[in-house]
């Protein structure tokens, strides 16, 4: 049984603030020794979105990791979607504009995976459903790292923590293709009007008109799904069960990170602003529950449970919903058992606040 440690979001005060809280927190948690290069792994939101993990939590990090002995990056890896991260160059100014700068952070920010997105390692798995996933090598290549993970709602996987910081934020844009593989969608004929806005959304150039009508390239496409919201006719129809499908796949990736950075992986989950949807988003919609608070953890499945077990309890005291499987009608257990199955982690824990 694994310990998470907590810190109530209900017990930060003038004498408490969330950076006490992350000093407590690091000592569970530190992994450093003397001389590594220590990779600090955040999201640093897209341009347009607020809610992320704050510049001054990534900070006390850096600071407490160069306290350890540590050098400490700020890193995170390019996206599949037409966006403001979509190359190394885009996603390093996006961050900047977000705060997360030099002067910010006492540490430089890195885009783990390349300029293109490319740079990476392949790691084995041998997973039900994938053979091995390719690590972003700025990553793969350092010596520790510290997970920094914004806790929120996803369109595809429920719920984004830990797990999916490592399955799914570590990886090279082939290995997110390879997580994603299973959402290339298909067109409704009868509902699309050719309108070509979902044309101009897909940056792989996946999708053209034929005969007047949307047409999917499943050689290019790399199911990320984000054409679906350009659709106001509802005409993009992902295959039945893909978020199950790919969530198994996360659960399996995340494998990939821990077999380069064995034992030296710390986790902290910051449950602040639960937005429905990712750090993805051009925007942060309104949270779907109060603040919880951190954890911390070195077992990425058991800080995901027991965040979820937080989040649910905070949820059915509010009375909003049942639980966090209603924001988006998906279970998120579903790539913590994969997860598991994998070895990444156990779901058994044990909560010390």
């Amino acid at each position: 049984m694994s310990e998470v440690f907590f810190r109530p979001a209900a017990d930060i005060g003038p004498e408490n603030t969330q950076i006490d809280q992350i000093k407590e927190l690091f000592k569970k948690i530190n992994v450093v020794e003397k001389g590594d290069l220590v990779a600090i792994k955040i999201h640093p939101g897209e341009y347009g979105n607020t809610t992320y993990v704050r510049p001054v939590i990534v900070r006390t990090v850096a600071d407490l990791v160069k306290e350890a002995g540590g050098i400490p990056f700020i890193t995170d890896t390019t996206v599949l979607y037409s966006g403001k991260r979509f190359n190394g160059a885009d996603l390093l100014w996006t961050a900047a504009v977000n705060g997360f700068t030099f002067g910010s952070m006492n540490a430089p920010f890195i885009s783990a995976d390349g300029l293109l997105g490319d740079d990476s390692v392949a790691v084995p798995i041998g997973g039900e459903y994938i053979d091995e996933i390719t690590v972003a090598s700025a990553i793969a290549k350092a010596d520790a790292m510290i997970m920094l993970s914004h806790c929120k709602g996803h369109p595809a996987s429920g719920f984004g923590g830990a797990v999916k910081n490592l399955g799914m934020g570590c990886l090279d844009k082939e290995g997110k293709a390879k997580v994603h593989a299973p959402g290339k969608p298909d067109i409704d004929m009868e509902r699309c009007i050719g309108c070509g806005k979902c044309i101009k959304t897909c940056p792989w150039d996946a999708i053209s008109l034929k005969n007047g009508k949307a047409n999917v390239d499943k050689n290019l496409c790399k199911g990320e799904l984000s054409c679906l919201g350009s659709c106001q006719f509802d005409s993009i129809r992902p295959p039945e069960d893909c978020t199950t499908e790919m969530q198994a796949i996360l659960g399996e990736a995340a494998l990939g990170p821990l077999k380069l950075l064995p034992e030296k992986i710390g986790y902290i989950n910051w449950i602040f602003d639960l937005t429905p949807g990712c750090d993805c988003f051009n925007f942060s919609a309104q949270p779907f529950a109060g603040n919880v608070g951190i954890l911390a953890s070195m077992n990425p499945v058991a800080i995901d449970k027991a965040s979820l077990d937080l989040i649910n309890h905070q949820i059915n005291k509010e009375g909003c919903m049942h639980s966090i499987k209603d924001v988006w009608g998906i279970d998120p257990i579903v790539h913590l058992e994969y997860a598991e199955r994998m070895g990444v982690g156990s779901m058994e824990y044990s909560l010390d606040i």
